[in-house]
């Protein structure tokens, strides 16, 4: 546990926050001026902070979330779903005449997505809104840092010195990257590199881990990044996690479930792998935990809910002898 802060201190979630709207489940595209007909749609609390605060909640941490939202219906949409659940939103900023950001997901079959945003009020979300609001982010045991690429004034060059102030007064630093919409480019790379430098979990998936390192395999991935951030968590969907300490290494398999949805599965298994943390588990321990809530929030069905630590446990006990 972080000196000074308690088991029971809150979790800072600093980044984007969204409605999304969910379609689904999408066969094929339609083509210009053709209309389709698909099962279901929704709107819900998304992008990396809302995810992770709803996982959070249900596991009984509070999380203390920074971002910006625009002042329009989706704004009010987001406000009052974090109000219904109780999440102190002191932290969220919203801006009179910005669109709130939206993430339109469309769903396929086997949890497969594909998924177009705006940006809006995310292109003043910035350092200095995570530093209005500092009191807060200051009684906080983690800062969960996410959407460092798709926030303009938030990237990873930005983050740096954020991070490395964070990191000396205290706090365990994490850090979810996401997708890199504009390419993976040396910049990008580059960015990385040196913010790793001061982040205590590094939280990627396979996928962006070797689109990151232009590594043929996540093994390979994993080599270049291992003396960077203190602990790699790598997410391998299905597969698994893999623990990586240096040149030490730890790997779980995943747990046989029908995917239904897999959007914000990462973000999940980022909250619950530091929930573990927080609690001294060791690594082997803390992955089967993490894996095993992404799993039950993906074979969900219909409108998402969120397990807390007491429904995760059990789908382990089923699971593992």
């Amino acid at each position: 546990m972080i000196a000074g802060r308690g088991a029971d201190a809150p979790l800072a979630i600093v980044g984007n926050l969204n409605p999304d709207q969910w379609v689904q489940t999408v066969e094929r595209f339609p083509t210009w001026d053709e209309e389709l007909i698909v099962g279901s749609a929704r709107l819900e609390v998304a992008g990396t902070a809302g995810h992770a605060l709803l996982v959070a909640r249900a596991l009984g941490v509070e999380p203390i979330v920074v971002s910006t939202l625009g002042d329009d219906v989706f704004g009010r949409f987001m406000m009052a779903e974090l109000a219904a659940v109780g999440v102190d939103a002191a932290g969220v900023e919203v801006l009179p005449e910005e669109e709130t950001p939206l993430g339109i997901v469309f769903v396929g079959t086997g949890g497969r997505r594909a998924i177009l945003s705006t940006v809006g009020a995310h292109a003043r979300m910035g350092v200095d809104v995570a530093e209005r609001h500092d009191a807060r982010v200051a009684a906080c045991a983690e800062v969960l840092l996410g959407g460092t690429y798709i926030l303009p004034r938030f990237s990873t060059a930005d983050v740096l010195p954020y991070a490395r102030r964070l990191r000396d007064r205290g706090q365990l630093v994490a850090f979810d990257p996401s997708w890199d919409p504009t390419g993976w480019g040396e910049t990008t790379r580059r960015d990385t590199f040196a913010l790793l430098e001061t982040v205590d979990v590094y939280l990627p998936n396979a996928e962006e881990l070797t689109a990151l390192t232009g590594a043929p395999a996540w093994q390979d991935a994993l080599q270049l990044v291992e003396s960077r951030a203190d602990e790699t968590v790598l997410k391998r969907g299905a597969a698994g996690a893999v623990y990586a300490r240096g040149a030490a290494r730890i790997e779980v398999p995943g747990f046989a479930v029908d995917a239904v949805n897999t959007v914000g599965a990462g973000d999940a298994f980022d909250v619950a792998y530091l929930y573990a943390r927080r609690r001294g588990w060791p690594p082997v321990r803390r992955l089967r935990f993490a894996c095993a809530l992404a799993a039950l929030i993906v074979s969900q069905t219909g409108a998402r809910t969120y397990p807390d630590a007491a429904a995760v446990d059990a789908f382990l006990a089923a699971r593992i002898r």
